[in-house]
């Protein structure tokens, strides 16, 4: 029998799995088998663990309470049997022993509960030795009592007397066949077999306690063996209990131990069994249902060998063999329709039309441009064309064309169609005959192209070729890369191209100047490409490249479709029209300047007084714009009052006569008076055909002679207000002009000084003193000096001002203005406010900018007389550590005593100066020699050794000296201020509290 690929499958693959099913399943089985003993050991090992602790807990009560009762015991005593056989009975022993007694040391027992009629000893007992000989409980192993012979365990404790010594031994009885702590546990069960078993511990172990009574007391290898690890074995755990000395045992069945892996190995060979019959069926399922690609494939294929553009369904999500070749496939054929549509989409997207037509002249095909053509809905393609030819000769059309699409000649031909849109097109018509392999003729494939367009541009074209060979302005026509694709015989002629030269290797750059390739770029061509055309002025090159203006239009030409095509461009010189503007431009250039500078108003008149020029001076007078005043009338523009005074004026100039005359006008910048002048102009004819005017300010020339007459008034009311002395000198030194306050001054009145010189006003003293300033000023030069007047009980300081009066030519000095200002008042402010500048607030001393401005004069003073003078340099020695512990008010408290003490030594001529922090100087002039400085040195040392008297405590205070000398020479402050700081620093490098006293005078001789 031939299986089918399905079987085998099914068959091959069914064995396969159950081999690794079974292989996996034992060794699970293995694994888990392991695993659930370990796990099941865990459990009952922690069970017993558990057991075992509770047990001992429970032991340590029964000790603790028999330790108890024996601690009352000893209290009461053993002298009365009586009154021990009741404290046993009272102690109620009973309820957690089966016995209790009590016996002497010796072993004797003396009382017992329950009473029993042959008291026994048990001074061989091996607890009982135990209690005595180290005075600690005990529990026994399991033994037999001697009056019931049952299995017990005895619990022990020792019985101290008040003076510490062994009174005796209280002990009680565990049954172990009675519930108790132990006959309860030997009852319980775990799960449905296990159960507890006690032993003792020790090289010959014995059962303590049993579920079987009857190995109760026998030897430990009684019992069955079994380490619950192997299968097959009971499973026994196993716990210590400290406080007996004994072992807890917990014994489980292997029956019970293990059945559930029995049954767990059964169920796996049923669930094999089934595993195998269920995978086989679903295998070959499974099998089926994978091969159904394949068959779907096969299919497919017939289906397309049968018909290639049938739709059929493969399985290309599959991953797998069978995806592969299903996607393969799948993207074959998809290749193959993508082919079929690349082609479909370019005959579609054709400029021209296509179309197939079969042999009954029937279209089969056509493309979209085709039926744009036609102006036809796809579903009139077959023979829609035919109703586009006129009715009358619609059957001879379609006779003709059936003939010719039946014969194996290609055809050529064009025909007018009507659309019916009412359009008519001219299209022209190429097809080829398609052929059988036997020669058939079939049908056609061919073109359409509409060339009504065409045809008409062609016809155009050559009417404005016609156009444009005969006009004189220049026109080109380029595509729209910029080649040169027409130029007429005028621009040829420009650029000196020959009437019949190719022109196709030139561009519009050959043709035009840079700037103008940059326009073209940047405005002309964007400007033409998006609104169709661009009209203005450009540069064009000449036949010798030399560039002249050119009236330039651009026309953007575009196809049907929206796409430029070609540019033209017309273009006609307007060199000399530019000439002719820019000569006129300039001509009225120059007359716009002159007359907009003239400060007159400029206009010329026509004849009926209407302004058709103004100058600029009218915006500037009146604030009307000129462009306003064009075409105004004269009336209007100066208003009926004015009117009135000039109208007759330039009735008469219109009658021929030129009028100047003078008059007011009111302008927005207030009155003004002008004089006008009218001038006719004449034509050929002698006629007067407007009036030029010409009206020039005279108001400044009205004003000035009015002010002349008040000038001197207020020019007087002026001065007398003023506070200071005004007076005007002229070249021969004598007053023509003063005010109240120059009267007042030198309490004389004005013809008292009007007249008189200087020299004589003054005396000579005075006249000495300022005759330099007197001669720079008639020299032209303007003279600022202060004069003080110092005595003994007032000061007083004017400063003057000398401003020279040049003639009206500016080519003399007639005398000049003296202006005297009393500045005795900001003098004195000005030198107390220099006094508090130069003045240290906290010592009343100089500060730095007072010692170094009295230090430059000291020394200049010295320089002049060659006298010599002392600079002292002092610090206070420890002052920063006195500032530090007694804090800045000390500091300061200490300073100003400092300075006092130092003002105090000095004479009342030398300068005390406080430079900051604890540094002073002093400043000695016109010294006799050195010693003299260098006694107040000594001096001033041994002054600052007397301690300080201060606000809460007394300071001492040491202090270092630093002197220098100077006595004239080319020295600086600096230099002389740097040698006294070096002798301070040498003094404090001798040990403080002296003075070093520099060896000779800075920058000049010895003394």
């Amino acid at each position: 029998m031939r299986l089918k690929l399905r079987t085998k499958t099914a068959l091959l693959i069914t064995s396969l799995v159950l081999v690794l099913v079974g292989v996996t399943g034992g060794w699970q089985y293995r694994s888990l088998s392991s695993e659930y003993v370990n796990l099941m050991r865990e459990q009952q090992q922690a069970l017993t663990d558990g057991a075992a602790a509770d047990l001992d807990y429970k032991l340590g009560i029964h000790l603790a309470a028999l330790a108890r009762a024996a601690r009352e015991l000893g209290v009461h005593g053993f002298s009365d049997p009586a009154a021990q056989q009741r404290f046993l009975r009272d102690q109620d022993l009973r309820t957690m022993f089966d016995n209790a007694a009590l016996a002497t040391p010796d072993g004797a027992i003396v009382a017992i509960n329950p009473p029993t009629a042959r008291p026994s000893s048990v001074a061989d007992r091996d607890y009982f030795r135990r209690v005595r000989d180290t005075g600690k409980p005990a529990i026994s192993a399991p033994l037999l009592t001697r009056s019931a012979r049952q299995p017990a365990v005895i619990m022990a404790v020792p019985v101290d007397a008040a003076d510490g010594r062994l009174a005796g031994v209280l002990g009680a009885a565990l049954n172990l066949q009675r519930a108790n702590v132990l006959g309860d546990l030997s009852h319980a069960t775990v799960g449905r077999g296990g159960y507890y078993v006690i032993v003792t511990r020790g090289p010959s172990p014995q059962i303590v306690m049993h579920p079987d009574a009857r190995l109760l007391l026998e030897p430990a290898s009684a019992l069955a063996s079994g380490d619950g690890i192997g299968i097959g074995t009971d499973m026994a755990t196993h716990a210590a209990i400290p406080s007996a000395g004994w072992e807890l045992r917990l014994i489980v069945p292997a029956g019970i131990a293990y059945a559930p892996l029995e049954q767990a190995r059964r169920n796996l060979l049923l669930q094999l069994l089934w595993l195998g019959l269920g995978c086989a069926l679903l295998v070959w399922l499974g099998t089926t249902w994978l091969m159904r690609p394949l068959e779907a494939l096969s299919n497919a294929i017939r289906t397309l060998r049968g018909s290639p553009d049938s739709q059929v369904k493969l399985d290309v999500v599959a991953n797998d063999e069978r995806g592969d070749l299903a996607r393969e496939f799948d993207a074959l054929m998809a290749e193959l329709r993508e082919q079929r549509l690349e082609m479909a989409a370019v005959t579609d997207a054709s400029p021209v039309g296509l179309f197939r037509c079969d042999s009954d002249g029937r279209m089969t095909y056509v493309n979209d441009e085709y039926l744009a053509i036609h102006g036809l809905a796809r579903k009139d393609a077959p023979a829609g064309w035919l109703t586009l030819v006129r009715e009358e000769i619609r059957e001879t059309v379609r006779e003709e064309w059936v003939r010719l699409v039946n014969s194996t000649t290609p055809l050529a031909a064009t025909r007018r169609l009507h659309r019916k849109d009412g359009t008519r097109v001219l299209v022209a018509l190429k097809s080829r005959p398609v052929l059988a392999a036997d020669g058939r003729v079939l049908g056609h494939v061919g073109t359409v192209t509409d060339i009504t367009e065409r045809t008409r541009a062609e016809r155009a074209l050559r009417t404005l070729t016609a156009i444009f060979d005969m006009t004189t302005d220049y026109i080109v026509q380029l595509d729209a890369k910029g080649r040169l694709i027409y130029m007429n015989p005028a621009a040829r002629l420009r650029t000196g191209l020959a009437l019949d030269a190719p022109i196709e290797q030139f561009s519009v750059a050959d043709f035009n100047p840079p700037e103008t390739m940059e326009r073209l770029g940047t405005e002309i061509v964007p400007t033409a490409v998006r609104t169709g055309i661009w009209v203005g002025e450009s540069m064009v090159w000449d036949a010798r490249r030399q560039a002249f203006p050119a009236s330039h239009m651009v026309i953007a030409h575009r196809d049907k479709h929206g796409k430029v095509e070609y540019f033209s461009g017309l273009m006609r010189d307007i060199s000399a029209a530019k000439a002719a503007e820019r000569a006129l431009r300039d001509s009225e250039h120059r007359l716009r300047m002159v007359t907009d500078h003239l400060p007159a108003l400029i206009s010329y008149l026509d004849r009926d007084l209407r302004f058709r020029f103004v100058n600029k001076a009218h915006q500037d007078w009146f604030g009307i714009p000129t462009e306003q005043l064009l075409g105004m009338g004269l009336w209007k523009f100066y208003g009926e009052e004015a009117w009135a005074e000039m109208e007759p004026h330039l009735r008469a100039a219109l009658a021929g006569r030129q009028v100047t005359y003078e008059r007011r006008l009111k302008t927005p910048g207030g009155r003004r008076d002008v004089q006008a002048t009218v001038v006719p102009e004449r034509d050929e004819h002698g006629e007067v055909i407007g009036l030029y005017t010409l009206d020039s300010d005279i108001t400044a020339h009205h004003e000035a002679e009015e002010a002349l007459q008040e000038s001197e008034a207020r020019l007087r009311t002026v001065a007398d207000a003023l506070p200071m002395r005004v007076a005007y000198i002229d070249a021969d030194e004598r007053y023509r002009f003063n005010n109240l306050a120059y009267e007042r001054g030198f309490g004389l009145s004005r013809e008292q000084i009007q007249g008189h010189t200087v020299q004589e006003l003054l005396g000579e003293p005075d006249y000495q003193a300022l005759r330099p300033h007197i001669r720079a000023a008639l020299a032209g030069e303007t003279v600022t000096f202060q004069s003080e007047v110092a005595r003994s009980d007032s000061y007083y300081c004017y400063e003057a001002q000398y401003i020279p009066q040049p003639a009206v030519n500016d080519e003399a000095i007639v005398g000049f203005h003296a202006v005297i200002t009393d500045i005795t008042r900001q003098k004195l402010e000005e030198k107390r406010l220099v006094n508090l500048a130069q003045v240290d607030p906290l010592t009343g001393l100089a500060n730095r900018a007072g010692f170094e401005a009295r230090l430059a004069e000291a020394m200049e003073r010295a320089r002049g007389a060659g006298a010599l003078m002392a600079l002292m340099y002092l610090d206070i020695d420890g002052f920063k550590k006195i500032n530090d512990q007694f804090g800045h008010q000390v500091g300061d408290e200490l300073l100003r005593g400092f300075a006092g003490r130092l003002s105090q030594a000095l004479r009342s001529g030398d300068i005390r100066a406080r430079l900051g922090g604890d540094e002073f100087t002093v400043i000695m002039e016109g010294l006799p020699g050195t010693d003299a400085a260098i006694s107040v040195a000594s001096e001033l040392i041994e002054a600052m050794q007397v301690p300080f008297a201060l606000e809460e405590r007394t300071i001492l205070v040491r202090t270092s000296i630093g002197v220098a000398f100077y006595q004239g020479g080319d020295a600086t402050a600096a230099a002389l201020v740097r040698q006294a700081d070096e002798m301070l620093y040498q003094a404090k490098g001798a040990g403080r509290n002296n003075f070093q006293v520099a060896p000779r005078p800075i920058g000049g001789l010895q003394p």
